[in-house]
Formats: structure tokens, C-alpha cells, sequence
């Protein structure tokens, strides 16, 4: 019984989140991964008439001569984390002036999120975004005697 009120709270959050007058800011869960080269912001959410706007930027990190990959892959991921939707977004290239590092991506997705849902970002390379890195736990080595200090 003492967790009705938070399922009460985030059941209203995600009803108002759904309902969201078009033109308003979405909270939502979301994650971006770029390269050694260009970063990749994760994406803003907008509710527009037909669905979601996403959009964000990239940068140059480093001065290179590589030539700005040219499309965001943006993906709605179901809460266990697997792909549900993508689309993609153009993205057009970076100046290599110091001062213009910067490019814009923006697209609309026909999407409805539900509570827990996530959007995650990255260049597109033909399959889906790298996950999110593992959690790794330091443990002692199995068979390992734990160590006396006085």
C-alpha cells in the first residue's frame, strides 16, 4: 500500500506526457553515443501534431578532416532495452572553421512512448546503436582468500 502513491504519481506523469499539447517539451528517458571525433547530444523531445519532433547536435571534438557522418539513427527502445522503432535524421555537415564545430539534426517519429521507455541516439552505421556500456562490478577472483589487514 505505501507504494500506491508513487504508482498514482507516475501513472498521471505518463498519462500528461502522452497528452502533451503539440509544440511542448517532453521529459524522457535518453542517451546518445557519438565516435572518438564527433559528439552526439541525445536527443530533445518535442510534441508536434503527428508524433514526436527529435533533434540535437553533433560536434567535432578534435580538429580532423573527416568528413561529418551524414545521418543521426534514433531509436525508441521498449523498458527491457530493446528496439521497438528508429528513423533517421539528416545530418548536414560541420564547418572546419574553430568556431563552427556544430551541426543540428531534427526529424519526426509517428511515436508513442509509454513510462520507462528510452530514445537513444547514434551516427548511423547501417544496424542498430551500441547499448549502453555493462556495469562492471569488481569482485574478488573466484577461489580468491579475502585479504586480512590488521
Amino acid at each position: 500500500m505505501a507504494h500506491t502513491p508513487r504508482l498514482a504519481v507516475a501513472a498521471l506523469a505518463a498519462t500528461l506526457a502522452a497528452c502533451a499539447a503539440p509544440g511542448a517539451s517532453v521529459s524522457v528517458n535518453a542517451e546518445a553515443s557519438g565516435t572518438s571525433y564527433f559528439s552526439l547530444d541525445h536527443p530533445f523531445v518535442h510534441k508536434v501534431r503527428d508524433g514526436l519532433e527529435l533533434s540535437g547536435r553533433a560536434c567535432r571534438r578534435v580538429r580532423t578532416t573527416l568528413l561529418t557522418p551524414s545521418r543521426v539513427r534514433i531509436e525508441h527502445l521498449s523498458v527491457a532495452g530493446e528496439p521497438i522503432q528508429s528513423v533517421h535524421a539528416f545530418l548536414p555537415q560541420t564547418s572546419r572553421r574553430p568556431d563552427q564545430p556544430c551541426t543540428r539534426y531534427s526529424t519526426i517519429a509517428g511515436w508513442t512512448l509509454s513510462e520507462g521507455e528510452t530514445i537513444r541516439a547514434c551516427f548511423d552505421r547501417g544496424h542498430a546503436c551500441p547499448g549502453a556500456p555493462a556495469v562492471k562490478i569488481a569482485a574478488p577472483a573466484a577461489g580468491a582468500a579475502p585479504s586480512a589487514t590488521p
